[in-house]
């Protein structure tokens, strides 16, 4: 019957929704742990600060300030800390989508990034896995900022976050593209995401993002 129909199409849509999403972080999951560092660690003067907000929300707040020696602006950072791994590489064709709002909409810095196993380090870079990484803008209004996985490299600076600038020893980094295969995330580095970091970095001053959601999305 008629109603029946009806009840079948909207399972099937609902079910079509959940295939076209997959949500890799919210903030009332207990189970992922998160902790914020900033550049002091490399002489650095920035601060920033992680806390749990309303609604279970991520709040990320703080100051980014150049490092002196480097004449350059500084960076703050919060990471997830436990250990996991999960399957993005149905996903490979879309990218992340991040769920955010900000009171800094001028701020120029923010980035997002993701570990995962087997992932090329960036150069210099001292970590034990890999990390892929972009950099995006948010509004006041709470909105869904697509970050396609095509646009993330894994070859980024520790100067700038950045994967088309040059580091002070010379070396150029590269961004993702036909002619770069090599720093772009693969359905076999997708298979095995495990891990997730925010940053503000590269750009001076005061920054306030709020994180609802971090999801793959096609």
């Amino acid at each position: 019957n008629l109603t029946w129909c009806r009840e079948m199409v909207a399972v099937v849509a609902a079910v079509l929704a959940l295939a076209q999403e997959l949500t890799l972080a919210t903030f009332n999951d207990t189970s992922l742990k998160w902790q914020e560092m900033n550049d002091p660690v490399m002489g650095g003067q920035s601060v920033g600060n992680w806390s749990l907000a309303e609604n279970s929300t991520g709040l990320f707040q703080g100051t980014v300030k150049n490092v002196t020696y480097l004449n350059a602006p500084g960076f703050c950072q919060v990471e997830t800390t436990a250990a996991f791994e999960t399957n993005a590489s149905a996903y490979l064709s879309g990218g992340i989508a991040l769920t955010v709002r900000t009171s800094t909409p001028s701020y120029a810095g923010f980035k997002f990034a993701f570990n995962a196993v087997g992932a090329p380090r960036h150069h210099g870079g001292h970590e034990a896995t890999g990390s892929y990484k972009q950099g995006f803008f948010a509004t006041d209004a709470w909105t869904t900022v697509f970050l396609p996985f095509t646009n993330f490299s894994s070859d980024w600076s520790d100067y700038t976050g950045d994967c088309d600038t040059q580091d002070p020893d010379g070396y150029q980094h590269v961004c993702c593209s036909d002619q770069t295969p090599d720093v772009c995330p693969d359905a076999a580095r997708l298979a095995r995401v495990s891990g997730f970091s925010i940053w503000a970095e590269g750009a001076e001053g005061d920054f306030h993002l709020q994180v609802a959601k971090i999801a793959a999305t096609l």
